[in-house]
């Protein structure tokens, strides 16, 4: 199976992973850090810093963060290759703005649940990530299965009452656990969600569930259909628009192509070779053969 590697067919996917660490990085060189979280109390009130909301995603604070979220965006350019650039964009586009109106809205309404106990919003595109795992989870198959012995069972003693049959009819089979090939992709979120435990653990919930309502298409007002603009990814015409089946339609027409060719050589090959039986016949046959038509 031909495998496409790097950021191929993924200009979105690059572009997010640049923007999320440059401004990682700026923010820390600069000491900005301190203006990304969200503690609801005091930012939101009494000093009613609400443009926290809008750039609380746009960096993350801890280095240990950044690095999970690129690690996972890096696996989920497999979901931009599969929908091409503008839903993928797309995708993103919705999630991160429904992520701005419901995260802060679900962690005052727990602050209030818990009577101030819960306070705090960290920083990053933890929300987002969940939401492109949730679709990358419904959309990419596992490709194969392997399993880490935990425990060796040993050869069991035989008794005299024994058999060779009843061994083969119930084979004993090691113990240990059945991962995948995306267990290692599980793993790096489920570290990302517990990176600042517990508060991570709502914009992990609330991503996740973007994401399902984004596949179930349950999202209001159609979100789930929207696209953003062509020339946001660089698509200006109809034929780039289908940019994602140039390279298959490019393929097919060269197999024909050369399927052509190739019957045409036959065709040749089958006319050379009646040509010379033509030769090696007789001369009073070919007389013959000119007026009967054979």
């Amino acid at each position: 199976m031909v495998t496409t590697s790097g950021f191929s067919h993924a200009p979105v996917t690059r572009f997010v992973i640049l923007l999320s660490i440059s401004t990682s990085i700026l923010t820390s060189v600069l000491d900005l850090k301190h203006y990304l979280a969200i503690r609801l109390t005091p930012h939101l009130w009494p000093y009613l810093q609400f443009s926290r909301i809008l750039t609380f995603q746009t960096a993350y604070t801890s280095s240990v963060e950044l690095l999970f979220s690129t690690a996972l965006l890096y696996q989920f350019r497999a979901l931009e290759r599969l929908w091409g650039s503008r839903k993928y964009a797309s995708f993103l586009f919705v999630c991160f703005w429904l992520n701005v109106l419901l995260l802060p809205t679900l962690a005052v309404t727990l602050k209030v649940w818990s009577l101030g106990v819960y306070n705090y919003l960290p920083s990053g595109l933890t929300a987002v990530m969940y939401a492109c795992l949730s679709a990358w989870a419904d959309e990419i198959p596992q490709l194969y299965r392997y399993k880490i012995i935990t425990a060796d069972t040993g050869s069991r003693p035989r008794r005299a009452g024994d058999g060779d049959a009843d061994a083969s009819a119930h084979p004993q089979q090691p113990a240990g656990i059945v991962l995948s090939d995306k267990s290692t992709t599980y793993l790096i979120a489920a570290q990302l969600a517990l990176s600042q435990f517990p508060y991570q653990l709502l914009p992990a919930a609330v991503g996740w569930t973007i994401g399902t309502a984004w596949m179930g298409e349950l999202l209001p007002g159609g979100l789930g259909r929207w696209r953003v603009p062509s020339w946001v990814v660089g698509e200006t015409s109809k034929s780039k628009e289908r940019g994602q089946f140039e390279g298959l339609r490019r393929r097919l027409e060269e197999e024909g192509s050369s399927a052509d060719g190739m019957r045409n050589v036959s065709d040749s090959v089958a006319a050379g070779s009646s040509q010379g039986s033509d030769v090696r016949r007789g001369f009073g046959r070919q007389v013959l053969g000119y007026f009967t038509g054979s």
